[in-house]
């Protein structure tokens, strides 16, 4: 805890009795559901749901958001279900809560970007929407921009809530990007590891010239194939109390396995375009040179086979619909055990 308080003094926090996105105001000690307004699209406005819970007790500002692609479901399935069964009386500090970020994408069944501009969220995070040219309407940027000025710059941790896509196979985990700065990285894979997954997808710093500055995250991994199951739904709900008890912001310690593994990503990607069958499932390990699957064409006849340059576990397997320069797996390599 004494970290989380050199993290809310290094972020600056002004400390206030209101939780207030656009027109939406939670008190302290209530909880608001209201919309946060994206764009005035031709026929009406776009906008998301979205939930203010301004707990009795001071504490810091978490996020939780999920769909941020349309077609992950066991997140924001989690999500909502956190939006109903939180009492603000039972809560340090504040948290906003939106399930849906790509509702279009959510409502076109459509993966990872959305039907209008095509673009993924995750990466046009901007400052500020360009203008000029005709073309596409630039919803994606309005989506991102306004998420990150009205709720995103205002929090100081953010549990983002992902899974498989449709056409995605993918390992339960967590995930963090590392900073280089020690103590704000080991306080943010405590925080992966408090959420209660064994593996946690540990990414290096990445150089940005974008000057916004994000929230601590903890994002997860939670299921695939575009399936909304019950019990990963569970698993993500207990594993967002386990972050908010880690934090301070619920009674009680987290309940989490007596062992955890980070890896490193790194894809495969196909040389050949044609029907990919993989040998291997999500979250099996694997051993340098294995055969993980194979590239055929439609006369049956193979094009290519894939293996693994180095042992590893199997993260992410995708489509046997496949492209040439296709991803065909994501692996995670350079695994390591955490107590």
């Amino acid at each position: 805890k004494s970290q989380i308080g050199i993290r809310l003094i290094q972020c600056g926090c002004i400390l206030t009795d209101i939780l207030r996105v656009q027109d939406l105001e939670a008190s302290q000690g209530t909880k608001v559901h209201g919309y946060l307004k994206i764009m005035d699209k031709p026929a009406g406005k776009h906008k998301i749901p979205i939930t203010l819970i301004n707990g009795k007790g001071d504490g810091p500002t978490l996020v939780i958001n999920g769909g941020e692609h349309g077609s992950e479901y066991n997140g924001p399935a989690g999500a909502i279900a956190l939006m109903k069964e939180l009492k603000p009386e039972a809560i340090n500090g504040k948290v906003i809560i939106v399930p849906m970020v790509n509702t279009l994408a959510f409502e076109s069944k459509w993966m990872h970007g959305n039907p209008i501009d095509y673009k993924d969220l995750t990466g046009y995070y901007v400052e500020e929407i360009p203008r000029g040219g005709s073309g596409h309407p630039k919803v994606t940027y309005y989506v991102t921009t306004t998420f990150y000025r009205e709720v995103l710059a205002q929090a100081d941790y953010r549990i983002n809530l992902h899974g498989g896509d449709i056409e995605e196979d993918l390992m339960t985990g967590t995930m963090y990007r590392q900073t280089g700065d020690k103590e704000k990285d080991e306080l943010n894979l405590s925080l992966c590891r408090a959420f209660g997954w064994e593996w946690i997808r540990e990414s290096k710093p990445r150089p940005s010239k974008n000057k916004m500055k994000f929230p601590m995250t903890v994002g997860t991994e939670a299921g695939g194939m575009g399936r909304c199951q019950s019990d990963i739904v569970e698993e993500v709900i207990r594993g967002c109390k386990n972050v908010m008890k880690k934090l301070g912001m619920m009674d009680g310690e987290p309940i989490i396995p007596p062992k955890a593994y980070t890896y490193e990503p790194y894809h495969l990607y196909a040389e050949h375009g044609g029907f990919f069958i993989s040998n291997v499932r999500a979250g099996d390990l694997v051993k340098k040179d294995q055969v993980l699957g194979v590239i055929k064409n439609l006369f049956g006849e193979s094009l290519e086979e894939i293996k693994v340059p180095t042992d590893g576990v199997i993260h992410m397997v995708t489509s046997p619909s496949i492209w040439e320069g296709d991803v065909v797996y994501e692996i995670g390599k350079n695994i390591r055990e955490i107590e």
